[in-house]
C-alpha cells in the first residue's frame, strides 16, 4: 500500500492538495465500501507498478525486428 503517512504530510502542507482531497473524500463517500478499497488498490497498483514513464520505456525499445527477437 502507499505509505500513507508520508502522503498525509504532504496534503497537510498543499492548500489545493487538500482541496482536492476533499473532494475525493466526498466523491468516494457516495461509493460502497467495496467500490472505494477497489478505487485504492487501482491507485496503489498504477503508482507500485509504474517505474518510467512511458516514453522512456519505448525509447529504451529496439525498434529493429531482429533485436526484438533477440530478446
Amino acid at each position: 500500500m502507499l505509505h500513507l503517512a508520508g502522503l498525509l504530510e504532504e496534503l497537510e502542507r498543499s492548500e489545493p492538495a487538500r482541496a482536492a482531497m476533499t473532494i475525493l473524500e466526498s466523491s468516494l463517500a457516495r461509493r460502497s465500501v467495496e467500490e472505494q478499497g477497489a478505487f485504492w488498490r487501482a491507485i496503489d497498483l498504477y503508482y507500485v507498478s509504474r517505474k518510467a514513464p512511458p516514453e522512456a520505456t519505448v525509447a529504451a525499445m529496439p525498434s529493429d525486428p531482429v533485436m526484438i527477437a533477440a530478446l
